[in-house]
């Protein structure tokens, strides 16, 4: 049986027209539905400043001592270096030829996006389009280097959690959730299982074969010595992160919080970011830094400043760089605006079947 498609001139059923208008309300729909996460962090962030005195916040800002300016920005910035060089290793263990200084570069190019939905896979999508390889290899690589980053930032914050008795569990736990994801993507077995229950609720079926790429390329990495000759940088990277805030609580509040104590707050505010559904964990990240400065003894009002100090040190900088960096990226590496950051999912296997022949 054949039919006759509808010539373009030929105006279309008011049914069709009905599915169409519904179609497009549907994703305008999930569009800013997407944008809800960000809504609450900002918030959460007017929130948090309002409960506080803004006049006391005002004063914690003036004390900032500018001699710590340029530690501020050297381990600001720096932390990316390390980290795009740590990237760099990971790749080159995947087979993904891409210089170190293009790499290094593109993750900083990375941060213009870090504060947006799916920002922090930015950097891979930008690599995979400028060295031409899969994306899900380098996010798979990015994976790995996340999860060896916060594994390390948990291991410093250790000790001094150790000694705050119950509080530990704020530490503990998410090591052990690192632990158990390395499991799951290492281990076959454990791997078959979640595989199993992931194709039985239909929302993640559709990602099913995205999770099997990385699930094979970050069983590569964690099986390759590079991955641990080079683990060095992921200490690196931890102590960068503390000592950024340590830094900035300096420069506020002399003498008030150690670098153990640092420590501590960095990596439970980490865990944080990770349980919030904000991107780049904004909102989440500054409430949990101030609510823990307290904790150590910091009045609110400093510990608020403090939070803020610290993530226009990190983020907001690094946003500024990322977006002068993306001028240079977009010309050099012949990247396009509008599909740099279009998102392609694999095919399912339903639907590679169901593309034969009828």
């Amino acid at each position: 049986m054949v039919t006759e498609a509808a010539r373009p001139d030929e105006p279309r059923s008011p049914a069709g027209q009905d599915h169409d208008e519904s179609n497009v309300a549907r994703r305008s729909w999930r569009r800013w539905l997407g944008f809800l996460p960000l809504l609450l962090a900002l918030g959460a962030i007017a929130a948090l400043l309002v409960y506080a005195d803004p006049h006391k916040i005002g004063i914690a800002f003036q004390r900032f001592n500018l001699v710590y300016i340029p530690i501020v920005v050297v381990l600001a910035v720096g932390f990316y270096i390390v980290q795009g060089v740590r990237w760099w290793t990971l790749n080159r263990a995947l087979g993904i030829k891409f210089p170190l200084l293009d790499t290094v570069f593109l993750t900083e190019t990375g941060q213009a996006t870090a504060l947006l939905p799916l920002g922090e896979l930015t950097r891979a999508l930008l690599l995979a389009k400028a060295a031409s390889v899969h994306l899900g290899s380098v996010v798979a690589s990015e994976t790995v280097q996340e999860l060896l980053f916060v594994f390390m930032l948990f291991v410093l914050a250790l000790p001094r959690a150790l000694g705050m008795h119950l509080i530990a569990i704020a530490v503990i736990v998410p090591m052990l959730f690192v632990v158990a994801i390395v499991a799951i993507l290492t281990v076959e077995r454990l791997y078959a299982r979640v595989r199993r229950i992931i194709g039985r609720v239909p929302v993640l079926k559709r990602i099913r074969p995205a999770v099997d790429d990385l699930q094979r390329d970050t069983r590569v990495l964690f099986r390759h010595p590079d991955t641990y000759r080079y683990l060095p940088l992921s200490v690196a990277q931890a102590v960068m992160a503390v000592s950024l805030l340590w830094a900035v609580a300096e420069a506020v509040e002399p003498g008030k919080l150690s670098w153990t104590s640092a420590g501590f707050v960095y990596a439970v505010t980490q865990g944080a970011a990770w349980l919030s559904l904000a991107p780049g964990g904004l909102g989440a990240v500054e409430a949990s830094t101030a609510g823990l400065l307290v904790l150590l003894g910091i009045s609110f009002d400093v510990a608020t400043a403090i939070s803020v100090i610290l993530r226009l040190a990190d983020k907001g900088l690094n946003t500024v760089i990322g977006w002068v960096c993306y001028l240079v990226a977009r010309r050099r590496y012949n990247l396009t605006g509008a599909s740099l950051f279009r998102f392609e999912m694999p095919r399912t296997d339903e639907a590679v079947v169901g593309a034969g022949p009828s």
